[in-house]
């Protein structure tokens, strides 16, 4: 990525991006977008960055799609990160009534096409496909959110947008540690994960190979 001094930088998703956000003074939340935000300052300090954290808890790509103008589009991003799905997997599993509408596949991927369309104007977009931390993949879970995965990397093929993938990450650690160190439910990444995350995405804008 082209990383320039003064760009707007909007990081698009659910709760593992919001990561309270609304309880902290700068918005920004106390996880990947935090220290994504402290990393630019403390390595790149004769420059300034405006970075916004329109994450929201429990959404998904549905959600994120209805909200899209008002929380990125109208930010102007001139970088933008979107880490969606892992609630349109989730849903599948902790929703009790058979009648909810659920997320399908194809809806997903109809969602992610929109959400490209809308992002075109912005010079660097990068869509990260959903991770779960769990190291046995014949895991039910793990699978459907493999499978959302490979939408988001269809889409992103099909729209030449770049991609960052996490579960590779993630997958290195529980070679030593269970996902459940991380979190109990293998989806919210905490301090440890954060770090994992903004790890990649600083590697990503060119602040660390």
């Amino acid at each position: 990525m082209n990383l320039r001094d003064k760009d707007t930088i909007v990081f698009a998703g659910d709760s593992v991006t919001d990561a309270e956000k609304l309880t902290t003074e700068d918005g920004l939340g106390r996880g990947y977008v935090k220290l994504v935000r402290d990393a630019l300052i403390a390595f790149r300090p004769a420059e300034e960055y405006r970075v916004i954290n329109a994450g929201v808890n429990g959404n998904t790509s549905r959600e994120l799609l209805a909200r899209w103008e008002k929380d990125v589009s109208e930010k102007k991003p001139d970088i933008l990160f979107c880490m969606i799905g892992i609630n349109d997997v989730w849903r599948h599993f902790d929703y009790l009534h058979p009648s909810a509408r659920f997320v399908s596949e194809e809806e997903f991927g109809q969602n992610l096409q929109a959400i490209c369309e809308k992002s075109k104007q912005v010079r660097d977009f990068c869509l990260i496909p959903p991770y779960f931390m769990e190291r046995n993949r014949s895991d039910e879970m793990r699978c459907m959110t493999e499978r959302y995965a490979d939408i988001v990397r269809k889409v992103a093929a099909q729209r030449g947008v770049r991609t960052l993938e996490l579960q590779p990450s993630f997958d290195a650690y529980m070679l030593h540690r269970s996902g459940l160190s991380i979190s109990w439910d293998r989806v919210h990444p905490g301090t440890i994960g954060a770090l994992i995350i903004a790890r990649s995405i600083l590697s990503e804008l060119g602040l660390f190979r």
